[in-house]
């Protein structure tokens, strides 16, 4: 059976502080992810439902995360965390989850593919 990959972009605005050695005040990014699904196609010739993963993303992710404060989601609310909030978040529901990228910047993303 053929396998495919399939990848969800979205954005959000939120906002998150470090202590410790980062020692940074409250600011806000506009994070972009890109979460990918690897699997075969089902008998009607698709991975996903685009409608399924659109009501997804909209309702449980960009929902719960834009305009967010991550420190009140997150003891450590790193890029690297999101990531794997995120992956652990979508796997819930899409077990065929493949990576998870977050970026605060166009210029470094963290990718997380669970535990390999």
């Amino acid at each position: 059976m053929k396998k495919v990959y399939l990848t969800q972009c979205g954005q959000f605005a939120a906002r998150h502080g470090h202590g410790g050695t980062l020692a940074e005040a409250s600011h806000e990014h506009n994070f972009h992810y890109e979460i990918t699904f690897h699997g075969p196609l089902n008998e009607e010739g698709y991975l996903i439902d685009f409608r399924v993963l659109q009501d997804f993303f909209t309702h449980k992710i960009n929902t719960r995360l834009h305009h967010a404060d991550l420190n009140s989601l997150f003891s450590n609310p790193t890029t690297e965390t999101l990531a794997i909030w995120l992956f652990e978040r979508v796997q819930a529901k899409f077990p065929f989850v493949y990576s998870v990228k977050v970026a605060e910047e166009s210029d470094r993303w963290i990718e997380y593919r669970g535990e390999e």
